[in-house]
């Protein structure tokens, strides 16, 4: 931000804006604000010193779990890089939420085009993070990719990696919002799944709804979502692990979280069990 020299001087005389957690009534904010920086902290504060460390956020989206590292964490330094502006909507979202006046100065964020190298534009960071982000780079950017962020990220650095859900388990599709059948979008056709998008009505579940559904509007958001879907890359957490060894990275710590759902018998011999109940995957590496 060009003003974040004056946010930075405020910041001196004044100190951080003042905000107060129990005013937050979005359930979006509150996932990403409380969960996701809960969750991205216990990683990456194992390994790191938040306070210290310069961090990179590739695929930031809003800014919320951002502004919670600082906030909540006292991280000093994150830049957010996005293909999207959702970002421009924090000093909004945080007034309303936290009644914070000014997004803290450790806040910095950059729209990116897709594919476009980051290595070398910015001093080497610490560590990187990215949460739900890498299902929805296309294949075939994936590699080179991993290997900028590679680039990107300081000898004896980290890389912390979330992905949920996976696309080949129950909810895969990120249609939950309107299908609440597991692994539907394995068993249905394109236009039986955006058949139920259309005919959905009523409300959903408030933690789904992001901060870009009033810029489409219900059925521009319908759209959106589909097309998201259909440009999901099916990426399965061994081809996660796979790529990022490629790129450079060592394998510092994983977890994979599974459903306990019954697989249906449409799809039993179709796909490995491990695939389809493996929703979630955590991944820490190392340079």
């Amino acid at each position: 931000m060009n003003s974040n020299w004056w946010l930075k001087l405020q910041e001196r005389v004044w100190g951080l804006s003042p905000w107060d957690a129990e005013k937050i009534s979005d359930e979006w904010f509150r996932a990403h604000f409380e969960y996701a920086a809960d969750v991205v902290y216990h990683w990456v504060g194992s390994v790191l010193d938040v306070h210290t460390s310069r961090f990179l956020n590739f695929g930031c989206g809003d800014g919320i779990t951002d502004l919670s590292l600082v906030l909540r964490y006292g991280a000093t330094d994150i830049h957010g890089v996005d293909i999207r502006r959702e970002y421009a909507k924090l000093p909004r979202i945080a007034k309303e939420q936290l009644g914070m006046r000014r997004v803290p100065s450790a806040l910095t964020f950059e729209t990116i085009t897709p594919g476009a190298p980051l290595a070398g534009k910015r001093p080497l960071v610490d560590g990187i993070m990215s949460w739900s982000t890498f299902e929805h780079v296309q294949r075939d950017q994936l590699a080179p990719i991993f290997a900028d962020l590679y680039a990107c990220l300081r000898p004896g650095g980290y890389f912390f990696i979330q992905i949920e859900p996976l696309f080949y388990s129950p909810f895969g599709s990120h249609l939950r919002r309107y299908d609440d059948v597991p692994w539907h979008h394995l068993l249905a056709s394109e236009e039986s799944l955006w058949k139920v998008i259309q005919e959905h009505v009523g409300p959903m579940d408030a933690s789904e709804v992001d901060f870009g559904f009033a810029d489409f509007g219900v059925d521009g958001y319908k759209k959106f979502v589909f097309n998201e879907y259909r440009a999901l890359n099916r990426l399965t957490a061994d081809e996660l692990v796979a790529l990022t060894v490629e790129a450079g990275f060592h394998v510092v710590r994983q977890e994979r979280r599974h459903v306990d759902i019954e697989i249906p018998p449409g799809l039993r011999g179709r796909y490995p069990d491990e695939l389809l109940l493996n929703n979630e995957v955590f991944l820490l590496l190392g340079k």
